[in-house]
């Protein structure tokens, strides 16, 4: 769709409309890209504008680029990730802030903090530093450290220091990245070792049965013999 505004400027806006091929989804997704100046073209004998300039886009469908967590992760968690990666565009800030709560929640919740150990994020940080790889822990100080300039703004109100787009996006996905090796790999192994258990319990049921059977065998070739 062209549009003219009264400046004079075209403007192009473009509506994008796709479903995910995944069958046991389908999901639509619908998206808005704006542009704006470009040049006249012909086309089958046509007129048109070609707006050149992209101004912005906007996701419909889904509202934002929030990813599907499994539902062992806890409610309150999902819905902090969800808001960090609704508001991501619109205030990368506030974004940061979300993650901020979102990783205090990922942390009291899968490292079990005690009660009496919680409150400051910080402190609670250092409590699990010795039961995670360094990397990860400088990159949950990240979060925290970026996260603070949104959660803590009345205690610097004349000082101003803006999260970039792009730093907010990496907390969001070392969210996601937390999400994946700390929730997803403890199911995961949940599941492992229960199968190993089942597979156990299946083998020695089989031997189990075996040894019945053969011992029924041995009881009636005796009871033959016997008979003989």
């Amino acid at each position: 769709m062209n549009v003219t505004a009264t400046d004079h400027t075209d403007y192009t806006v473009n509506a994008i409309a796709t479903t995910c091929p995944n069958p046991d989804c389908g999901e639509l997704n619908f998206q808005i890209e704006l542009y704006s100046d470009g040049w006249q073209i012909m086309r089958g004998g046509h007129r048109y504008w070609m707006a050149t300039d992209y101004i912005g886009d906007w996701s419909l469908l889904p509202r934002s680029g929030a990813k599907p967590l499994p539902h062992y992760v806890p409610e309150e968690i999902r819905a902090n990730y969800e808001e960090a990666c609704l508001i991501l565009k619109d205030s990368p800030k506030a974004s940061a802030a979300m993650s901020r709560r979102c990783l205090q929640g990922i942390v009291r919740d899968f490292w079990n903090i005690p009660e009496n150990k919680r409150g400051n994020l910080g402190a609670e940080i250092n409590y699990i530093a010795n039961d995670i790889d360094d990397d990860t822990l400088e990159s949950i100080k990240a979060v925290r450290e970026v996260g603070d300039i949104g959660a803590h703004m009345e205690k610097a109100v004349d000082t101003i220091v803006d999260v970039e787009p792009e730093e907010a996006v990496l907390l969001v996905e070392l969210i996601e990245t937390l999400i994946s090796d700390w929730y997803v790999a403890r199911k995961k192994r949940e599941e492992r070792h229960q199968r190993l258990r089942d597979v156990v319990s299946e083998k020695r049921q089989a031997k189990r049965v075996s040894k019945e059977s053969y011992k029924k065998i041995e009881d009636k070739s005796s009871d033959t013999e016997m008979e003989n």
